[in-house]
């Protein structure tokens, strides 16, 4: 995989137990990060590291330190919100943004901001393709280890086989596919409110180790050559549309919008 590691925080890799160090030790060395060389097994009281990439027998995770950290965050697919989310159907506003619904045939969706893959596991439980791109280093190690995890869970083992995974940059890549699928979709850092205790931790973590995508109208314009149908851009409700062309229409819900930018009708 390749992507960058950034942000404005410095990030460890960790195991929780001597034997899950060599793990963590390849981890650490693809990522070109620093490896704490004993194990942390109570990773969130570690005092010497921001932000720790943790090792773990249940999965890789992210887990900030301090007294009144979070809980870690990981790519989990099969419980919780998530598996809420896949089950109840076409009521989800991205999938009627996308038009997944309404298609005549599965869509090919490039989700060219991946994040935890929340939105494109959403996607590909509604019959989709879909392809993952994520530029974080960080960010792709997770999605990848959530899915080979979810691979051996019999009823999400279907829907992975309608996923893919690429570490790459979503700007260049796109340029470099014209009509690669028939729906881009996009979902940007959200700008950082002032109330932060809104945002969900998994949000503010992604923030400080990837920072804003301060080449957002960059990527709404690879995607409008990239896509064959349309392009879906997630946005707060409130929130200004991308730079760039305006939507042809929006999906609104009660915290977010989908901006829809239509290039020619679904199939």
């Amino acid at each position: 995989m390749t992507g960058r590691v950034s942000g404005d925080i410095p990030l460890s890799v960790a195991a929780i137990d001597k034997v899950l160090m060599p793990y963590a030790e390849a981890l650490a060395n693809r990522l070109g990060v620093n490896l704490l060389p004993y194990a942390v097994p109570e990773p969130r009281r570690h005092d010497n590291a921001a932000v720790l990439l943790v090792f773990g027998f249940d999965g890789l995770y992210l887990q900030k330190t301090g007294k009144k950290a979070p809980g870690p965050v990981m790519v989990d697919w099969a419980s919780g919100k998530n598996a809420h989310r896949r089950r109840q159907g076409g009521g989800e506003l991205v999938v009627k943004a996308v038009g997944a619904a309404r298609a005549t045939r599965p869509l090919t969706v490039i989700d060219a901001t991946a994040g935890l893959g929340e939105d494109a596991l959403v996607l590909a439980s509604h019959g989709c393709h879909v392809t993952m791109l994520e530029r974080s280093a960080v960010m792709a190690e997770l999605l990848a280890d959530g899915m080979r995890r979810a691979a051996g869970d019999p009823e999400l083992a279907p829907v992975l086989e309608r996923m893919r995974l690429l570490g790459d940059n979503a700007v260049n890549w796109l340029r470099d596919h014209p009509e690669a699928a028939d729906v881009v979709y996009l979902d940007p850092m959200f700008p950082e409110r002032r109330q932060s205790a809104e945002v969900r931790k998994e949000m503010r973590i992604c923030r400080d180790l990837v920072g804003d995508d301060a080449d957002a109208g960059e990527l709404l314009e690879a995607a409008l050559a990239a896509a064959g149908h349309r392009v879906v851009v997630k946005r707060p409700r409130k929130a200004e549309a991308l730079p760039g062309p305006s939507p042809a229409s929006s999906v609104v819900g009660r915290s977010s919008r989908f901006d829809i930018y239509s290039r020619r009708a679904l199939p």
